[in-house]
Parts: C-alpha cells; sequence; structure tokens
C-alpha cells in the first residue's frame, strides 16, 4: 500500500476564463478537478477541468450563461505539486459538456486545448506555398507562420532537403507527413537512423528524432517495490505506486506492421524499373540507438519473407531548386530518398513501442512527454528483473488533482528494446545487471 501523504499537497494555483465578448473574467479555482495531459501520439496538450459553480454568481446567472460560455474562451491554469514544481499554461476552451444543474448549483466539464490546435481549423492557416530546403526548416516556418505560435520551439536538424508545395492541407497534418520523411543530423552529419516524432509539452512544441530520444541520459529514477517504507531506496528519486506491464504482445500484429522485416517496393516511372527494398530489424541495427540492449528475436521460420509491403512511386525530378537552367539539370534526381528513408521509418515507428509500462507516482510536475526515467522492478526471485528494468521514454503523462488537493501522475513508458541498461540513478553505487 502506497503511503497517501505521496497524494498530498497538489494545488491550482490559477485557473481563469475570459468572456469572448468583453473583458470579464471569472476564477474558478473552487471546488475543481483538473487533468493535464501530453502525448507524443496527440499534437497538442489537453486538460479536462470540471468545475461547480453556484447558481447566480456570473452576472445573476450560471457560467454557461452569464459568461456566456460557447466555445474557444482563452483559459489561463497554473497547478503545483507538493515539492514546488509549477506548470503554467494558457489553453482554449474546446469543448464544453454538462454534467448536473439544479437550481443551486451547476457542474461542467471543460476540454481545454492548445491555441494552435483550434487555430489549425482555420483556412488561413492552411499550408499553401512551396518549401524548399531542409525538413527542420519546414517545420519551424509553419509553426510559427501558419499557426502563429509563439511558444518555444524545440526541433532536431535534418540532414535532408525536401521540397512541396502545401496544396492547402493543415499545418498539422503536414508536419507529421513530414516526420516520416527526416533523417537526423548528428555533429554536422548525416545520421543513420529515419523517424521523427512531434509533440507539445508546457514547455513548447518538439520535433525530435527517434534516435535523439532514446539517446538521452535518463533525469530521474524509480522503484517498484511492496515494501512498507515510504522512501525509496537510495540511488532512486521516487517509488512507483502501481505498476502495469503491457504483456499484450501480439506476435501477427507486430509481424503486420513491419516491426522486424519490411520490403519496399519503388517504381520509376521514367525508366518504367522498379526497385525492391528489404530489411530486417536486426541487419539494420547498426547506426540505431535503443533504449536497452536487446532486440526481439522471431522464430526463424517466421523470418523468410517481410511480413510487411510499401508501394511507392520513385519522385524524381519534381520541384527543383533553382532557376530554369538549374531545374532542367536536376530533372533526373531524386526527390525524396525513398529507398534509404522510407522503409526504416516504417520500421522504426512499430519498433518504437515494443516495451510498454504504466506507472503511478506521486505527483511530480516537472516531468513532461519526450524526457527519459529509468524503473526498477523486481522478479519473482526478489532480484531487480532485467527484462523489464531500465530506460523508457515518456510517451504519455497525465497529471490529475482532486478536489482537496490530492493528485497522482501517471505515465505511459515506451521503449524500442529490452535488458536493463544502465543504472538507477547518476552517482548510484548500484550495479545496472
Amino acid at each position: 500500500m502506497a503511503d497517501t501523504k505521496a497524494f498530498e499537497g497538489c494545488s491550482i494555483k490559477n485557473a481563469k476564463i475570459f468572456s469572448n465578448i468583453d473583458d470579464l473574467e471569472i476564477d474558478l479555482i473552487s471546488s475543481a478537478d483538473v487533468e493535464y495531459s501530453e502525448s507524443m501520439f496527440t499534437d497538442t496538450i489537453e486538460v479536462d477541468y470540471v468545475v461547480s459553480n453556484i447558481s447566480g454568481g456570473v452576472r445573476g446567472k450560471t457560467l454557461m450563461e452569464g459568461l456566456p460560455l460557447v466555445g474557444t474562451e482563452d483559459f489561463e491554469l497554473k497547478i503545483e505539486d507538493a515539492l514546488g514544481n509549477s506548470l503554467e499554461v494558457n489553453l482554449n476552451v474546446n469543448k464544453v459538456t454538462p454534467i448536473r444543474k439544479d437550481t443551486q448549483q451547476e457542474t461542467i466539464a471543460l476540454r481545454l486545448t492548445s491555441e494552435e490546435f483550434i487555430r489549425n481549423e482555420e483556412r488561413a492557416s492552411a499550408v499553401s506555398k512551396r518549401y524548399d530546403g531542409k525538413i527542420s526548416e519546414h517545420i519551424r516556418k509553419i509553426l510559427t507562420d501558419n499557426l502563429s505560435t509563439e511558444k518555444e520551439l524545440f526541433v532536431d536538424e535534418t540532414s535532408n532537403n525536401y521540397n512541396f508545395i502545401g496544396n492547402l492541407r493543415k499545418p498539422l497534418y503536414i508536419i507529421n507527413w513530414l516526420a516520416k520523411k527526416c533523417i537526423p543530423s548528428v555533429d554536422g552529419k548525416r545520421g543513420e537512423s529515419a523517424g521523427y516524432m512531434f509533440f507539445e509539452t508546457a514547455d513548447g512544441f518538439h520535433f525530435k528524432s527517434i534516435d535523439s530520444l532514446f539517446a538521452q541520459e535518463h533525469i530521474k529514477s524509480y522503484i517498484f517495490t511492496d515494501t512498507g517504507e515510504s522512501l525509496p531506496p537510495v540511488g532512486y528519486d521516487g517509488k512507483i505506486i502501481k505498476m502495469d506491464i503491457d504483456n499484450r504482445f501480439i506476435a501477427n500484429q507486430k509481424l503486420r506492421m513491419g516491426a522486424y522485416n519490411t520490403k519496399l517496393i519503388v517504381f520509376d516511372p521514367f525508366n518504367c524499373k522498379y526497385n525492391i527494398v528489404e530489411q530486417s530489424a536486426i541487419d539494420s541495427e547498426e547506426g540505431t540507438t535503443h533504449a536497452g540492449y536487446e532486440l526481439p528475436v522471431t522464430n526463424d521460420k517466421f523470418n523468410v519473407e517481410p511480413t510487411r509491403t510499401t508501394f511507392m512511386l520513385k519522385d524524381t525530378g519534381t520541384l527543383p531548386t533553382g532557376d530554369v537552367k538549374e531545374q532542367v539539370k536536376k530533372n533526373k534526381e531524386e526527390t525524396f530518398e525513398v529507398e534509404s528513408i522510407l522503409n526504416q521509418a516504417i520500421r522504426r515507428y512499430n519498433q518504437f513501442s515494443i516495451g510498454s509500462v504504466e506507472v503511478d507516482i506521486a505527483p511530480d510536475f516537472s516531468l513532461h512527454v519526450g524526457d527519459c526515467i529509468f524503473i526498477d522492478a523486481p522478479n519473482t526471485g526478489g532480484e531487480k528483473d532485467k527484462h523489464i528494468g531500465g530506460k523508457y521514454i515518456i510517451a504519455v503523462l497525465k497529471h490529475a488533482i482532486r478536489s482537496g488537493g490530492k493528485g497522482i501522475t501517471k505515465l505511459g513508458l515506451v521503449r524500442d528494446s529490452f535488458g536493463r541498461a544502465g543504472k538507477p540513478h547518476n552517482g548510484s553505487t548500484l550495479e545496472a545487471n
């Protein structure tokens, strides 16, 4: 049983909603439940804010009628954990759900999202112009020019160029579309592993290569034990209150997605020829950064043929850079290195969450999606589990605060390999293996 004191001490420091029609602002701190969410699999931050207000408290009416609450309203939120870590965001109302209403009180649930999420739907934000050059520069321009963000951008530099025309597609769609086409630049040189992730945290927007995520040093270490002690052992920053290991390892699904072995068939319309590229996870391991030290090995009898096949047209001579004379010279050059990038990107995305664990810890608002942490858990023999333990990336994060100041942090952790690589904490004397 977890020490209940670990759940206490959270607070809502600021919660204000602003009317769309005038300067009216309403304080919504009292009697509220908050669930703050970041995820690598959604583009922006989300917050669920459930509040009860006394009827007649807003211009003599309920909040819904008095503000009036119609969506897109500005919302300021600041929350703080027991350690003094604060989290502050400015959001907008995207969804309003009435829960309960009587003559005395009204309870409503507000779904809050980032301004950029709503702006993404505006026609004026659509990506229309031509883009030439590095993909990392395209990402910065789309976020600042099309989505008008003023938030900090954490963009890993890409080594490859890609020219395209937006064709009035939505900015967030374009960003995720480009993520599959990227090779990182490492120390000024071309990286060897494709695939990027795009997500938002309270710090800003992130466009990060998968390799850079797994190459991080872990910032905190946690251990799951059933001892009655409230404090974690030496070398760990905290205890895991609850741990769910995702053992739903469904072989046919992984094979179908191409996590281990893929085939790419590329057709060149210029010469009416096609090229076949096959790549296995084991064969392409060199140059790829993993969280653990051991990739899953499938039965040899299922490795005879690739389990996922992708078909692509070779992109040749499309939108070359330069004047007419230069463009003519480049009309036979490959626009996108589909054979060396796409196949690997498919495999890396499907390897990304081969190892998956969900944990509950005491509220810690300093953590964000994209951070690397270290976890440990005992196996049935009492020793540290070398299969489950090790480095993980936070892929999903939820900070929950309930009325009365109790809270919890829930983490969805992923990694692309197995093995307890590394040590629990920098400077710790605990052995890794």
